[in-house]
């Protein structure tokens, strides 16, 4: 490689790392702020629980479009059109009047986002060096890991002293800068000219078991990850009264102990065989995690935030680095084996949040914590049902 082409390669992964940890702010931001938002819309914890689960179903819907559109004009367009939408949704979101406009833009902040996952990991891994790909996934979730330390704990601080409505446009700009660096620095995709989607190969993809078994592990992780980083804020400062910034720092242990084990778990999927176990013991340490959650202290919210960060780093990153290596086809197609795999566990993340709220109201937050971990459990043992097919 030359220097030129060094420097280049360098830039767009810059621009792509920058523009993931944007992305991850403005996934997490309505939840750092939401304790303000409700206070001046007079709305409670079920308010949060349907924007939330608003936004999952616009993420996850529109999956498997994204990794078609990737396929057609390839994963760099793609990837800046889904930027460009969601950040202009978290921008407006700033100016919204009441709950269903802001599940009404969530929703599109959802879609946009839907856009932007699969084909950054595709990027991410053709800019890294032959054998190195589990290592670029890794770093890609780590950029979403700073985000989410950054959206969690930095937007709750800036709600408290501009406003959440600042705020929140603040990451929608943001949002729309990296669309611009991305557009400039990616290079543009050596897309084949000859290449036409083939609805057989859709259905091998689509059809696929080990995808879909993976998924549904993937939701497992996804729905433990999503009711802490979602809720936890909110509840400690609403249940056991820390301010607005210490919620919001404790929350973010997540992201900070996953920014810590993506890349590490990106190098042990490159030399570990058995993607299974690496996805169980992930499971394990999710569902320990947001038990922990349960005996409803300060001390076991920032347990609970390790380790359930420590399970969100490591098994995101060999999900996805295996959904990726499981893909058969053209290289075209590896964008939607990704997208096929985040589509369900996203889709399906609009349930949690919606239950735990349910749980929350009705039973009281610390058996809502003790039910989540229950659900992210059971959702884990169909991987050993599945024998895994050897990496690509």
């Amino acid at each position: 490689m030359s220097t030129h082409q060094s420097v280049s390669t360098r830039a767009a992964v810059a621009s792509l790392i920058l523009g993931r940890i944007i992305y991850a702010v403005n996934w997490y931001s309505l939840a750092a702020v939401f304790s303000f938002t409700a206070s001046e819309l007079n709305e409670n914890v079920s308010g949060l629980g349907l924007a939330t689960s608003a936004f999952f179903i616009g993420i996850g819907v529109f999956q498997v479009p994204g990794g078609i559109l990737a396929a057609k004009i390839g994963p760099r367009l793609t990837a800046i059109f889904g930027t460009t939408v969601s950040s202009l949704a978290a921008l407006l979101t700033g100016f919204v009047g009441n709950l269903l406009e802001i599940t009404i833009l969530r929703f599109f902040v959802g879609l946009g986002m839907a856009f932007v996952f699969a084909p950054g990991v595709i990027l991410m891994a053709r800019f890294l060096h032959k054998g190195t790909e589990g290592l670029g996934v890794g770093l890609y979730n780590s950029a979403f890991s700073l985000g989410g330390v950054v959206g969690l704990s930095g937007w709750a601080v800036l709600a408290t002293t501009v406003g959440w409505r600042i705020s929140l446009i603040t990451g929608g700009l943001l949002g729309l800068g990296t669309s611009v660096l991305m557009w400039f620095l990616v290079p543009i995709d050596n897309q084949r000219l000859d290449f036409t989607i083939e609805l057989r190969h859709l259905r091998l993809i689509l059809l696929d078991k080990w995808l879909v078994i993976l998924s549904i592990a993937m939701l497992g992780l996804q729905a433990g990850s999503t009711v802490y980083s979602s809720f936890m804020a909110y509840y400690l400062n609403r249940v056991l009264y820390l301010s607005a910034g210490e919620a919001g720092t404790i929350a973010s242990l997540v992201s900070l102990f996953a920014l810590a084990s993506s890349p590490f778990a990106g190098k042990l999927f490159d030399r570990y065989g058995n993607v299974k176990q690496l996805l169980l013991a992930s499971g394990a340490l999710m569902t320990i995690g947001v038990g922990i959650a349960f005996f409803g202290s300060v001390y076991s919210a920032i347990l609970a935030g390790i380790l359930i960060g420590l399970a969100a780093g490591t098994g995101f990153t060999f999900g996805f680095s295996a959904a990726r290596a499981a893909n058969r086809l053209d290289q075209e197609y590896e964008t939607l084996s990704v997208s096929w795999v985040n589509s369900i566990s996203l889709f399906g993340d609009f349930v949690p949040p919606l239950l735990y709220s349910y749980f929350a109201i009705q039973y009281g937050y610390s058996l809502a914590w003790l039910y989540m971990a229950v659900l992210s459990f059971l959702l884990i043992i169909p991987l050993l049902l599945k024998k895994v097919p050897k990496k690509k």
